[in-house]
């Protein structure tokens, strides 16, 4: 009966799983990256370049960038500089009338 009372929680269950540092995901976009050059300049003397050297830059530039960053960081940053405007904390919303009311006494 105790037993049910009490067990072992594990500390990881939601955490990322990583390959050589890097998420899942991310490694995957690399090696399809890297795929699809080698179907273009697989043949060319070009292919050391743009097989191997241009994802081993990829990989290495997005290791560094997400490193001791939140999920979903990269795709919050595009949005943020890719949408038109400005952002304030203090602005109205749209709703609200923009000039100010007189108070007739």
């Amino acid at each position: 009966m105790d037993e049910l009372r009490s067990s072992t929680i594990h500390r990881n269950l939601d955490s990322k799983i990583k390959i050589m540092g890097m998420e899942v995901h991310d490694l995957i976009l690399i090696l399809i990256f890297a795929a699809t050059m080698n179907l273009i300049f697989g043949r060319t003397g070009f292919a050391f370049v743009f097989v191997i050297l241009i994802p081993a830059i990829l990989g290495s530039t997005l290791y560094l960038i997400k490193r001791n960053k939140p999920d979903g960081f990269l795709i919050d940053y595009f949005r943020y500089h890719l949408s038109p405007g400005w952002y304030a904390a203090g602005s109205q919303n749209k709703d609200q009338e923009t000039r100010p009311r007189r108070i007739y006494l």
